[in-house]
């Protein structure tokens, strides 16, 4: 009876083991989305330097601003949904935070490493028990090129910083940007309200440049071991 007791406990230890292996327990993922816009941007051709300013209420365009910045102009949701979707294809449990994360752009580099020294990521750590954070920068808005006194095309924009932490180290074990542009019909550029010129340059830069990118730089630069 003894034997056969100790038989039924390592089986029964065996089975919850193999159990346990099939279905381990899943590292924790938190993101952090800070993504403004829209903005006025500003492309030097002969620099090719990028001045970032807010929206003038004055600008003629202000109404295409307008357009992006509510309803389904504005492309944070569809970004945000991208990056969720795709992270969930790692086998991580995902949160996302809404807290705010000082500094967290301003990292020192320990030795070869770039590593964040940051209260707020150990209180992120602690309250949502993660193993990992990623932290999403970003902006979007309406290029406008400028070679001298000349005007150039106008564009859509929009770029995103991306830094994913071990929360273990507060090491950036991956930094990476994601971003592009898509130019904007010139013919009846400002028809308001639907800014149909403007709806197809986000749409064409989202569906065929920025949401393929971000499924891309996700597989290929955050490694969950």
């Amino acid at each position: 009876m003894k034997q056969r007791n100790i038989f039924l406990i390592v089986c029964i230890t065996a089975l919850f083991n193999f159990i346990y292996s099939q279905n381990p327990e899943k590292k924790k993922l938190g993101i952090i989305f800070n993504i403004n816009g829209p903005y006025r941007i500003t492309r030097q051709v002969m620099s090719n330097t990028v001045e970032i300013s807010n929206v003038d209420k004055k600008d003629m365009f202000n109404g295409a601003y307008k357009f992006l910045e509510t309803g389904k102009g504005n492309p944070i949701e569809r970004i945000m949904n991208a990056y969720l979707k795709n992270l969930a294809s790692l086998n991580v449990e995902i949160i996302q935070i809404k807290d705010t994360v000082s500094r967290a752009n301003d990292p020192i580099f320990v030795w070869t490493k770039r590593q964040y020294v940051n209260d707020d990521l150990k209180k992120a750590r602690v309250k949502y028990n993660l193993d990992y954070l990623l932290i999403v920068d970003g902006y979007f808005g309406i290029e406008f090129e400028k070679a001298g006194v000349f005007d150039g095309d106008k564009r859509t924009n929009i770029f995103l910083n991306n830094d994913f932490i071990n929360l273990e180290t507060n090491e950036a074990v991956s930094d990476f940007n994601v971003g592009n542009i898509s130019n904007v019909k010139k013919k009846n550029m400002l028809s308001p309200p639907n800014f149909p010129n403007f709806d197809e340059s986000m749409n064409n830069l989202l569906n065929n440049k920025l949401l393929p990118e971000i499924e891309r730089k996700i597989k290929k630069r955050i490694v969950i071991p």
